[in-house]
């Protein structure tokens, strides 16, 4: 059996992203690779997020857009210890889960 996305334990972290960016610690797992999936569960507002070190911040337009209900994986390299969020407009709460594989 393969595995394609191990979590780590109580590791997920959310954003509510608002029109200004808003930050969290995504605690990743030092294995090999991080990864970490990220899911926007509004059902109408894109979110545009970013990763990166404490000061990271995210820009509505230009971040990595995610779609109402969207869930995307990303590898992150080892300098990244933060995500940000954001929207154009309203709100739109976004959850971050490390773990290994996607």
């Amino acid at each position: 059996m393969n595995n394609l996305f191990t979590p780590k334990a109580a590791g997920t972290v959310n954003i509510a992203a608002t029109t200004t960016s808003g930050s969290s610690p995504v605690a990743l797992v030092r294995t090999g690779s991080s990864q970490v999936r990220v899911k926007n569960i509004d059902t109408t507002n894109v979110a545009f997020i970013n990763f990166g070190a404490s000061t990271v911040t995210a820009v509505a337009t230009t971040g990595i857009p995610i779609g109402p209900g969207e869930t995307c994986g990303f590898t992150l390299p080892a300098e990244f210890t933060h995500a940000a969020a954001i929207t154009a407009a309203s709100t739109a709460t976004v959850y971050f889960t490390p773990g290994n594989g996607l």
